[in-house]
């Protein structure tokens, strides 16, 4: 009985400390989480991603973002995630990841997505209180409120002025004429407006220097759309019908193609230069988020999935990240 009792001891006290993983602290990320080239998957229950992709290894959970996240940024060894809940950005530094101190946006903003202008200078689209916010970032605070247009969502900088995309959406009405408002970059100060498609949602700069306004349409009865903007007149130059509802934009810039993220169908292929559809269901996976270097980089929401495909559509990899991934940030510095 003595020796019955002596083994179920040890028993209890090999399953009580292999059990300590239950209670260890929140996960902390191995050193193979920084990674000179990298994708960064922003996951919407709340999480940040690692796909390393010079050892080919996912790091899951690496960072905890803020509520309802939008948009990741990689900067200067630095990622910047957009948080529409929080109204704010959080941010962390990519060889430890450790958080810094978040930029507060203020309350009932619903702040979708950044970009930056110089070191010291980035602008927040707000979809709630319709309004571009110029951010010191050196301080980390706010620095100009600008006046934008209804539902403001996606934003891009060219030829030194900022363009928001507003998508006209108002609960239980029918949309607006889709705009983007247009800044000077350095004062803030307000351009022109730019009348564009139904329900524009994302912006991307072509290799040719001009802007290409996705619009997602009002999901039934009008479909997808990009408008060309030329920066240099801000004049739309050309309208293409590509279909669909998408709602996000990357564009192959050496090869002229751009990829529109669809859901259910990964995205839709059309060429920049005349608007012509190369294909209405490139990849067929996901298309909640999208990116392009090198290859076509597509989360799958619902499959917890990114998947890397050929500019010919051909699968090269895939890769199990968090959960519900939505937004792709791509990292690609020299070696340390």
């Amino acid at each position: 009985m003595k020796k019955l009792t002596i083994m179920l001891t040890v028993i209890l006290t090999v399953v009580a400390f292999s059990g300590c993983d239950w209670f260890k602290p929140p996960y902390t990320p191995p050193t193979g989480a920084d990674a000179n080239v990298a994708v960064y998957v922003l996951n919407s229950a709340g999480s940040i991603s690692v796909i390393d992709l010079e050892e080919d290894s996912v790091y899951n959970d690496v960072a905890t973002v803020g509520t309802w996240p939008n948009q990741l940024v990689y900067r200067d060894g630095k990622l910047y995630c957009v948080n529409s809940g929080s109204n704010n950005i959080t941010i962390y530094d990519v060889s430890t990841w450790e958080d810094e101190t978040p930029i507060a946006l203020g309350a009932g903003n619903n702040p979708m997505k950044m970009v930056f202008y110089d070191d010291n200078t980035a602008y927040v689209s707000c979809s709630v209180s319709n309004k571009v916010l110029k951010l010191n970032m050196a301080t980390k605070t706010v620095a100009r409120e600008l006046n934008a247009g209804v539902g403001c969502t996606g934003i891009a900088i060219a030829n030194d002025k900022v363009y928001a995309s507003n998508t006209g959406y108002v609960y239980g009405s029918p949309y607006l004429q889709g705009t983007v408002s247009v800044f000077d970059a350095a004062s803030g100060d307000s351009v022109t407006t730019i009348d564009v498609g139904t329900n524009p949602q994302d912006i991307a700069l072509a290799g040719d220097g001009k802007l290409h306004v996705v619009a997602t349409g009002d999901w039934w009865s009008i479909f997808g759309t990009v408008s060309v903007i030329d920066p240099e007149t801000d004049a739309v130059t050309a309208t293409y019908p590509i279909g669909g509802t998408p709602g996000s934009i990357a564009i192959d810039e050496a090869n002229g193609v751009g990829y529109c993220g669809s859901w259910g169908t990964g995205a839709i292929a059309y060429d920049t230069d005349d608007g012509t559809v190369i294909t209405s269901t490139f990849a067929g996976h996901g298309g909640s988020g999208i990116m392009f270097f090198d290859a076509v980089w597509l989360s799958d929401w619902d499959a917890d999935m990114v998947f890397k495909y050929s500019t010919e559509g051909t699968a090269i990899d895939s890769f199990l990240v968090g959960d519900s991934p939505s937004a792709l940030a791509f990292r690609n510095d020299p070696q340390d």
